[in-house]
């Protein structure tokens, strides 16, 4: 799993689609810095938030649609007594992908106001980007696993990661059962919003909760892909 590690890190910042989509994170969070009328570091972040998680998933579906593509996992599976540490090595490449992503971010809002304000307030957006973004990624992950093919991953991955999926399904759950019940509370990509000046224990372990359902049956999901993937 080391030397997968290895390999995966060094081909992530030789990725030019790194240093792309963290531009764009800067420029948008500028932009945004220009445009709210309250330019706080807390406002910046869950200006730009939905954005960052959309843009880092999109970058781990096209990194590991390239390993499918180049049949690098199929032949790589053939040789490992346990295929689970393959998994396992994209589940963490992937986390690094998100967490690079989010301190990049970070480091955006901190330079464009110089304060982080309200301590509490702050660690309560970094904390709800920090877990959006990483159960993105594994979505993206799983998505990568499940297709295996660059282009129909890529639009799988926006649709879901933008919330898109989340907002039809909803549409369509409230049309035929004429349920109050608010979907996109209970999904990852709906789970990033403005919480105010303070957070709600009950909103805060429902997004805890939420977010680590999403990550751990992702990455149980692609545990079992690459398994029964055929390497003949």
């Amino acid at each position: 799993m080391i030397g997968l590690m290895k390999m995966y890190c060094y081909r992530l910042f030789r990725q030019l689609g790194l240093y792309i989509i963290w531009a764009i994170i800067a420029l948008m969070m500028f932009v945004d810095s220009l445009l709210v009328v309250e330019k706080t570091f807390s406002a910046i972040i869950s200006e730009t938030g939905s954005f960052t998680f959309l843009l880092s998933s999109i970058l781990t579906a096209v990194f590991f649609s390239a390993d499918n593509s180049s049949g690098f996992i199929k032949n790589y599976a053939g040789s490992v007594s346990d295929r689970s540490v393959i998994a396992a090595a994209r589940a963490v490449t992937a986390l690094i992908i998100g967490t690079l992503t989010i301190c990049f971010t970070v480091i955006c809002a901190f330079l464009l106001t110089f304060n982080i304000g309200d301590a509490q307030l702050a660690t309560v957006y970094i904390g709800c980007l920090f877990l959006t973004t990483i159960g993105t990624s594994f979505i993206a992950l799983l998505v990568s696993e499940l297709f295996r093919k660059t282009v129909p991953t890529v639009i799988a991955t926006i649709a879901i990661s933008s919330g898109l999926v989340c907002e039809l399904i909803g549409a369509i759950t409230a049309m035929a059962t004429d349920s109050k019940f608010i979907l996109h509370e209970y999904c990852v990509t709906g789970m990033f919003k403005i919480y105010g000046n303070s957070l709600e224990t009950a909103e805060a372990v429902r997004l805890v909760i939420v977010c680590a359902i999403y990550i751990v049956a992702a990455f149980s999901a692609s545990i079992i892909s690459i398994k029964k993937r055929d390497v003949v």
